[in-house]
């Protein structure tokens, strides 16, 4: 498996994973090179199976914290559970360790299997909210735990 930075010829590749995932389509603004972010997707024999990004939020929001934090993951369903999701956590960590010594992520409280792998990643949960950043969880009824990492 590759791990490499995505570009916009990737953008077919990376609907296809959301759509067999029934993930919302990524569309080409959130897979585009910006200074302050990294978009990475998951090459094995040619094909794309998995994205994930960054964002930088520069200011504290609330009790957010500003940083740079791990964005979404989508990894196409016959390649789960076979690492493809650490290995492009991992490289997005190597990213955020080049730039900050703090790294944040944030999940559904019922999001177990993600905890756990964060967890092997030394991520601690530092606070629980019903909305972070404009985001919650299950429509409200559940909430977001804020984790942190620190190289």
């Amino acid at each position: 498996m590759q791990i490499r930075e995505a570009i916009l010829d990737d953008l077919g590749h990376v609907t296809a994973v959301c759509d067999a995932s029934g993930r919302t389509r990524w569309t080409s603004e959130m897979i585009a090179t910006k200074n302050d972010r990294v978009v990475l997707v998951a090459v094995t024999q040619g094909e794309v199976v998995g994205v994930a990004k960054t964002h930088l939020h520069p200011d504290p929001e609330g009790s957010s914290p500003a940083g740079h934090y791990l964005g979404g993951v989508v990894v196409a369903p016959g390649f789960r559970r076979r690492g493809v999701g650490s290995a492009l956590t991992r490289a997005r960590l190597e990213w955020i360790w080049s730039r900050a010594s703090t790294a944040y992520y944030y999940t559904n409280e019922h999001n177990t299997a993600s905890i756990r792998m964060h967890e092997t990643l030394n991520f601690q949960p530092v606070a629980r909210f019903s909305e972070i950043r404009g985001v919650t969880a299950d429509d409200g009824r559940s909430e977001l735990i804020l984790f942190e990492a620190s190289r």
